[in-house]
């Protein structure tokens, strides 16, 4: 019987980092605030809630295997959050919660019932950039708040946080489009971050996002009507789509769906690993490839809405975007909601041997090298391989 080597331990100070710092490119806002603080604030503004206790709504917002399994039952309780952010008011507080928990913990692989690393900073990740994405549509309660104050506020957050970090902490906005939303609020929102972007303000991205049954955009129709959205939005914004995490979205659908917007990055495209374990079709991947186009990935909520069966799988993905030249980063997606951090995944994947150091700091270089947040000392940003998609930051 052979001794196995012990895992390695994630400890910032024996890696490499970029000079950026680490650069978490995939967290969405009604993930990234406390499940307390959310409770508060829907205290705080009396806002109805469809459990009576503290101890409910925590049972029922903290996101696990038992009540999560696919991305239909893990995405079921946002609106929820989505409801208690919504306003300038509150909006503008969620963001600041998001942000100022991404500096102080997000490189910890412990974090204490306060709220504070239990990991000496010499062996946190250096966290230095967080790209918050959100869907402002859900958050203006169905029209009442004017969509433009919303965003603003936001906005406004996200100034305040460069301001206070001194440059130390750098962010910018992602605005989702919703795959559930009506295509006439899609275009509502490409519109606003053209003007949004133009203005200066710290809007550095669209997105699509939401349950993939929803509307696989396997419809050509549907598609079109998605690129002009996407189109609309302009060039100063990179460009990334959620697309392929589920059976919902066949290889070819992926593909089309990824030229059609011209998207920089993807968020978890497990659908080119599925299509190469079970069909053999290596396309997918060199699709990723050929195209220069990062894949988002996100270790625990692939597993536990069950795109990833578990970590073994986890390991073989990566070793197969390694084969295949598929570039890829790491982020939490959902961290407050998973009551997790950056670094407790990726020490996730070193427990289990799924990842190796080095696998790690390639995925800190690709992201840093990937981020839709201007850098003036590099110029333009995740700019993929499509024609005439060059972004103007």
């Amino acid at each position: 019987m052979t001794k196995k080597d012990p895992p390695e331990q994630l400890d910032a100070s024996a890696l490499t980092f970029p000079e950026e710092g680490v650069v978490e490119q995939h967290v969405h806002l009604g993930g990234a605030v406390p499940i307390h603080r959310l409770f508060e604030a829907a205290v705080d503004r009396g806002i109805r809630l469809p459990v009576t206790s503290y101890e409910e709504f925590s049972h029922l917002l903290h996101r696990r295997r038992d009540n999560s399994g696919s991305l239909e039952k893990y995405l079921e309780i946002y609106e929820v959050a989505e409801r208690i952010q919504s306003g300038p008011r509150a909006l503008r507080e969620s963001v600041l919660i998001a942000l100022n928990g991404a500096a102080r913990t997000q490189g910890s692989t412990m974090v204490s019932l306060e709220g504070e690393a239990l990991v000496p900073t010499r062996a946190q990740l250096p966290i230095k950039a967080l790209e918050l994405r959100l869907n402002p549509m859900k958050r203006n309660s169905g029209g009442i708040w004017d969509l433009d104050r919303v965003m603003l506020a936001a906005c406004s957050a996200v100034s305040e946080v460069k301001t206070a970090y001194k440059g130390r902490m750098k962010a910018g906005l992602i605005v989702c489009l919703g795959r559930d939303l009506p295509m006439d609020q899609n275009r509502v929102l490409a519109e606003k971050t053209a003007l949004w972007s133009k203005q200066g303000l710290p809007v550095i991205g669209l997105d699509l996002a939401g349950a993939e049954s929803a509307n696989t955009l396997e419809d050509p129709k549907n598609l079109e009507e998605m690129a002009e959205a996407f189109a609309i939005a302009g060039p100063k914004v990179g460009r990334t789509v959620h697309c392929g995490e589920t059976r919902s979205i066949s290889l070819e659908t992926f593909k089309k769906t990824l030229t059609a917007l011209k998207a920089d990055r993807v968020g978890h495209p497990l659908v080119v690993a599925r299509s190469y374990w079970e069909d053999g079709d290596p396309s997918g991947l060199e699709f990723l490839c050929e195209h220069n186009i990062v894949a988002e990935l996100c270790v625990v909520s692939n597993l536990l809405t069950s795109a990833v069966p578990d970590i073994a799988t986890y390991g073989r993905l990566l070793k197969l975007f390694d084969e295949f030249n598929v570039r890829y980063t790491f982020s939490t997606d959902a961290p407050a909601l998973q009551k997790t951090t950056l670094a407790s995944e990726l020490q996730l994947l070193l427990d289990n041997g799924a990842a190796t150091p080095e696998q790690l700091e390639k995925s800190f270089a690709t992201a840093a090298d990937s981020s839709f947040i201007p850098e003036p000392r590099k110029g333009s940003r995740g700019k993929s391989r499509w024609a005439g998609s060059v972004k103007a930051h």
